[in-house]
Protein backbone atom coordinates (compact mmCIF):
# COMPACT_ATOMS: atom_id res chain seq x y z
CA UNK A 1 0.00 0.00 0.00
CA UNK A 2 1.30 3.08 -1.13
CA UNK A 3 1.08 6.10 1.70
CA UNK A 4 2.07 9.85 1.36
CA UNK A 5 2.85 12.43 4.20
CA UNK A 6 2.71 14.79 1.34
CA UNK A 7 1.29 15.76 -2.09
CA UNK A 8 1.57 12.80 -4.47
CA UNK A 9 4.28 14.49 -7.22
CA UNK A 10 3.52 13.79 -11.18
CA UNK A 11 5.24 14.22 -14.30
CA UNK A 12 3.66 14.83 -17.20
CA UNK A 13 5.40 13.19 -20.20
CA UNK A 14 3.98 14.04 -23.50
CA UNK A 15 5.84 12.53 -26.76
CA UNK A 16 5.78 14.46 -29.96
CA UNK A 17 5.95 14.10 -33.69
CA UNK A 18 5.80 16.40 -36.63
CA UNK A 19 2.50 17.18 -34.77
CA UNK A 20 3.15 20.94 -34.43
CA UNK A 21 -1.28 22.15 -34.10
CA UNK A 22 -1.92 18.96 -31.90
CA UNK A 23 0.92 18.90 -29.73
CA UNK A 24 0.27 22.41 -28.80
CA UNK A 25 -3.36 21.74 -27.74
CA UNK A 26 -2.01 18.85 -25.63
CA UNK A 27 0.06 21.44 -23.76
CA UNK A 28 -2.55 24.22 -23.93
CA UNK A 29 -5.06 21.71 -21.97
CA UNK A 30 -2.16 19.94 -19.24
CA UNK A 31 -1.20 24.14 -18.78
CA UNK A 32 -4.38 25.14 -17.65
CA UNK A 33 -5.11 22.23 -15.19
CA UNK A 34 -6.79 23.59 -11.90
CA UNK A 35 -3.92 21.34 -10.03
CA UNK A 36 -0.55 22.16 -11.81
CA UNK A 37 1.50 19.20 -12.27
CA UNK A 38 5.17 18.74 -10.60
CA UNK A 39 6.45 18.52 -13.63
CA UNK A 40 5.68 18.80 -17.57
CA UNK A 41 8.52 16.59 -20.06
CA UNK A 42 7.88 17.04 -23.93
CA UNK A 43 10.08 13.99 -25.79
CA UNK A 44 10.32 14.48 -29.34
CA UNK A 45 10.70 11.76 -31.53
CA UNK A 46 12.56 13.61 -33.98
CA UNK A 47 10.14 15.78 -35.32
CA UNK A 48 11.39 17.76 -39.02
CA UNK A 49 8.94 20.52 -38.81
CA UNK A 50 8.46 23.19 -36.25
CA UNK A 51 6.81 21.03 -33.42
CA UNK A 52 10.22 21.98 -30.94
CA UNK A 53 9.94 25.41 -32.14
CA UNK A 54 6.52 25.73 -31.62
CA UNK A 55 6.64 23.91 -28.23
CA UNK A 56 9.36 25.77 -26.74
CA UNK A 57 7.08 29.75 -27.41
CA UNK A 58 4.36 27.93 -25.56
CA UNK A 59 6.40 27.02 -22.54
CA UNK A 60 8.05 29.82 -22.64
CA UNK A 61 5.05 31.67 -21.87
CA UNK A 62 4.53 29.85 -18.77
CA UNK A 63 7.28 30.41 -16.73
CA UNK A 64 5.78 29.13 -14.24
CA UNK A 65 5.47 25.60 -15.05
CA UNK A 66 8.43 23.34 -14.50
CA UNK A 67 9.38 22.12 -17.90
CA UNK A 68 11.73 20.71 -19.99
CA UNK A 69 12.29 19.53 -23.76
CA UNK A 70 14.00 16.17 -24.56
CA UNK A 71 15.13 16.22 -28.58
CA UNK A 72 15.64 12.82 -29.65
CA UNK A 73 16.32 11.06 -32.96
CA UNK A 74 12.73 8.88 -34.72
CA UNK A 75 12.68 5.93 -32.70
CA UNK A 76 8.56 5.44 -32.39
CA UNK A 77 5.98 6.61 -29.94
CA UNK A 78 7.43 4.22 -27.43
CA UNK A 79 11.18 5.24 -27.26
CA UNK A 80 9.73 9.00 -26.58
CA UNK A 81 7.72 8.47 -24.11
CA UNK A 82 10.62 5.90 -22.44
CA UNK A 83 12.79 8.78 -22.70
CA UNK A 84 10.29 10.85 -20.69
CA UNK A 85 9.74 8.17 -17.73
CA UNK A 86 13.28 8.07 -17.16
CA UNK A 87 13.60 11.97 -17.05
CA UNK A 88 10.75 12.33 -14.65
CA UNK A 89 11.30 13.10 -10.73
CA UNK A 90 7.67 12.93 -9.91
CA UNK A 91 6.77 10.01 -8.07
CA UNK A 92 3.49 9.34 -10.26
CA UNK A 93 3.77 9.62 -14.03
CA UNK A 94 0.46 10.84 -15.99
CA UNK A 95 1.04 10.50 -20.33
CA UNK A 96 -0.94 12.44 -22.70
CA UNK A 97 -0.05 12.06 -26.33
CA UNK A 98 0.58 14.77 -28.70
CA UNK A 99 -3.29 14.37 -30.36
CA UNK A 100 -5.14 14.31 -27.16
CA UNK A 101 -6.89 16.57 -24.72
CA UNK A 102 -7.41 16.85 -20.78
CA UNK A 103 -10.07 18.78 -19.47
CA UNK A 104 -8.86 20.94 -16.95
CA UNK A 105 -10.04 19.16 -13.96
CA UNK A 106 -8.28 15.92 -14.54
CA UNK A 107 -4.76 16.31 -12.34
CA UNK A 108 -7.31 17.91 -9.64
CA UNK A 109 -9.63 14.25 -9.96
CA UNK A 110 -6.61 12.50 -10.46
CA UNK A 111 -4.47 13.45 -7.25
CA UNK A 112 -8.08 13.23 -5.09
CA UNK A 113 -8.13 9.40 -6.27
CA UNK A 114 -4.85 8.85 -5.35
CA UNK A 115 -5.02 10.30 -2.13
CA UNK A 116 -8.33 8.52 -1.28
CA UNK A 117 -7.04 5.36 -2.99
CA UNK A 118 -3.50 4.67 -0.96
CA UNK A 119 -3.60 0.80 -2.44
CA UNK A 120 -3.77 2.16 -6.08
CA UNK A 121 -0.88 2.06 -8.10
CA UNK A 122 -2.41 3.00 -11.44
CA UNK A 123 -5.25 5.24 -12.00
CA UNK A 124 -7.74 5.92 -15.07
CA UNK A 125 -9.98 7.68 -16.15
CA UNK A 126 -13.12 7.74 -18.85
CA UNK A 127 -12.39 9.33 -21.91
CA UNK A 128 -14.40 10.70 -25.27
CA UNK A 129 -13.27 9.24 -28.37
CA UNK A 130 -13.12 11.91 -31.38
CA UNK A 131 -13.39 10.04 -33.96
CA UNK A 132 -11.70 11.78 -38.11
CA UNK A 133 -14.91 12.20 -39.24
CA UNK A 134 -16.26 13.85 -35.99
CA UNK A 135 -18.22 11.54 -34.82
CA UNK A 136 -18.03 11.16 -30.23
CA UNK A 137 -18.58 8.10 -28.22
CA UNK A 138 -17.71 7.46 -24.51
CA UNK A 139 -14.41 5.23 -23.31
CA UNK A 140 -16.01 3.65 -20.44
CA UNK A 141 -13.30 1.42 -19.21
CA UNK A 142 -13.87 1.35 -15.64
CA UNK A 143 -17.06 -0.40 -16.84
CA UNK A 144 -15.16 -3.27 -18.23
CA UNK A 145 -13.20 -3.93 -15.29
CA UNK A 146 -14.40 -6.82 -12.86
CA UNK A 147 -12.21 -6.06 -8.87
CA UNK A 148 -13.29 -9.95 -8.58
CA UNK A 149 -11.17 -11.38 -11.22
CA UNK A 150 -7.26 -11.02 -11.98
CA UNK A 151 -6.60 -7.89 -14.05
CA UNK A 152 -4.28 -10.23 -16.68
CA UNK A 153 -6.91 -12.18 -18.50
CA UNK A 154 -9.23 -9.23 -18.23
CA UNK A 155 -6.89 -7.61 -20.29
CA UNK A 156 -6.07 -9.61 -22.49
CA UNK A 157 -9.05 -9.87 -24.25
CA UNK A 158 -9.89 -6.18 -23.70
CA UNK A 159 -7.91 -2.82 -23.22
CA UNK A 160 -8.93 -1.48 -19.64
CA UNK A 161 -6.28 1.49 -20.42
CA UNK A 162 -5.40 3.92 -22.52
CA UNK A 163 -2.26 6.25 -22.52
CA UNK A 164 -4.13 9.34 -21.88
CA UNK A 165 -6.06 8.73 -19.35
CA UNK A 166 -3.55 6.71 -17.16
CA UNK A 167 -1.30 8.04 -14.43
CA UNK A 168 0.45 5.76 -12.46
CA UNK A 169 3.25 5.41 -10.00
CA UNK A 170 7.08 5.66 -11.58
CA UNK A 171 8.58 2.65 -10.05
CA UNK A 172 5.70 0.15 -11.54
CA UNK A 173 6.41 1.33 -15.14
CA UNK A 174 10.38 0.62 -14.46
CA UNK A 175 8.94 -2.56 -12.51
CA UNK A 176 7.16 -3.67 -15.60
CA UNK A 177 10.52 -2.67 -18.00
CA UNK A 178 8.88 0.25 -19.91
CA UNK A 179 7.25 0.52 -23.18
CA UNK A 180 9.31 -1.96 -25.56
CA UNK A 181 10.70 0.16 -28.60
CA UNK A 182 11.07 -2.97 -30.87
CA UNK A 183 7.14 -2.64 -31.36
CA UNK A 184 5.81 -0.22 -33.80
CA UNK A 185 2.32 0.00 -32.14
CA UNK A 186 0.56 -1.63 -29.41
CA UNK A 187 3.28 -0.77 -26.93
CA UNK A 188 0.81 0.43 -23.99
CA UNK A 189 -1.20 -2.38 -24.87
CA UNK A 190 1.88 -4.30 -24.15
CA UNK A 191 2.96 -2.89 -21.19
CA UNK A 192 -0.30 -3.32 -19.52
CA UNK A 193 -0.41 -6.16 -19.63
CA UNK A 194 3.53 -6.62 -18.52
CA UNK A 195 2.41 -4.62 -15.31
CA UNK A 196 -1.02 -6.62 -14.67
CA UNK A 197 0.89 -9.38 -12.13
CA UNK A 198 1.67 -5.89 -9.90
CA UNK A 199 -0.91 -3.27 -10.74
CA UNK A 200 -3.59 -1.96 -8.45
CA UNK A 201 -6.04 0.12 -10.45
CA UNK A 202 -9.06 2.44 -9.78
CA UNK A 203 -10.91 3.69 -12.40
CA UNK A 204 -13.10 6.84 -12.59
CA UNK A 205 -15.43 6.41 -14.29
CA UNK A 206 -16.07 10.22 -15.55
CA UNK A 207 -14.41 11.77 -18.59
CA UNK A 208 -11.77 13.59 -18.18
CA UNK A 209 -9.89 13.80 -21.75
CA UNK A 210 -10.52 13.57 -25.31
CA UNK A 211 -8.92 10.43 -27.21
CA UNK A 212 -8.31 11.76 -30.82
CA UNK A 213 -7.65 10.21 -33.56
CA UNK A 214 -6.04 11.65 -36.83
CA UNK A 215 -3.75 10.56 -39.68
CA UNK A 216 0.26 10.92 -39.54
CA UNK A 217 -0.08 10.25 -35.36
CA UNK A 218 2.91 9.19 -33.43
CA UNK A 219 1.66 5.24 -33.31
CA UNK A 220 -0.55 5.31 -36.58
CA UNK A 221 1.12 2.86 -39.36
CA UNK A 222 -0.44 0.30 -41.90
CA UNK A 223 -3.42 -2.08 -40.94
CA UNK A 224 -0.58 -4.77 -41.56
CA UNK A 225 2.15 -3.50 -39.63
CA UNK A 226 -0.32 -2.81 -36.65
CA UNK A 227 -2.19 -6.55 -37.04
CA UNK A 228 1.44 -8.12 -36.79
CA UNK A 229 2.17 -6.46 -33.60
CA UNK A 230 -0.95 -7.47 -32.38
CA UNK A 231 -0.37 -10.67 -32.61
CA UNK A 232 2.76 -10.18 -31.93
CA UNK A 233 1.60 -8.87 -28.13
CA UNK A 234 -1.18 -11.70 -27.95
CA UNK A 235 1.30 -14.62 -28.46
CA UNK A 236 3.92 -13.00 -25.89
CA UNK A 237 1.21 -12.95 -23.25
CA UNK A 238 -0.42 -16.29 -24.54
CA UNK A 239 0.05 -17.53 -20.73
CA UNK A 240 -2.45 -15.60 -19.39
CA UNK A 241 -5.44 -17.60 -20.29
CA UNK A 242 -6.60 -20.87 -21.92
CA UNK A 243 -5.77 -22.40 -25.41
CA UNK A 244 -9.13 -21.65 -26.49
CA UNK A 245 -8.99 -18.16 -25.14
CA UNK A 246 -5.44 -17.47 -27.06
CA UNK A 247 -6.92 -18.74 -30.34
CA UNK A 248 -10.34 -16.95 -29.82
CA UNK A 249 -8.52 -13.75 -29.70
CA UNK A 250 -6.06 -14.30 -32.48
CA UNK A 251 -9.40 -14.98 -34.51
CA UNK A 252 -10.65 -11.51 -32.86
CA UNK A 253 -7.70 -9.47 -34.13
CA UNK A 254 -7.32 -10.57 -37.57
CA UNK A 255 -11.22 -10.18 -37.93
CA UNK A 256 -11.15 -6.87 -36.22
CA UNK A 257 -8.10 -5.63 -38.69
CA UNK A 258 -9.71 -7.50 -41.77
CA UNK A 259 -12.96 -5.66 -41.59
CA UNK A 260 -10.86 -2.42 -41.27
CA UNK A 261 -9.16 -3.43 -44.04
CA UNK A 262 -12.02 -4.22 -46.04
CA UNK A 263 -14.19 -0.64 -44.78
CA UNK A 264 -10.95 1.39 -46.13
CA UNK A 265 -11.43 -0.17 -49.55
CA UNK A 266 -14.90 0.28 -49.95
CA UNK A 267 -14.30 3.66 -48.86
Amino acid sequence: MLTFDHDPTISVVCPTYNSRAFALRALESVLVQTVPPFEIIVADDGSTDDTLQAVQAVLSGHPEARAQIIADAHFGAGAARNAGIRHAKGEWIAFIDSDDVWLPRKLELVMAAIRAHPEANLVCHSEEHIMKDGGRRPLDYGGRYDPCRPVGPQLFFSNLFSPSAVTCTRSLLHKAGLFDESLASWQDYDLWLRMSPWVRPFFIREVLGWYCEREGSISAGSLWRQWRCAIRVASRHREQVTIVGYLCRLLRLTGSFGARGLSRKLT
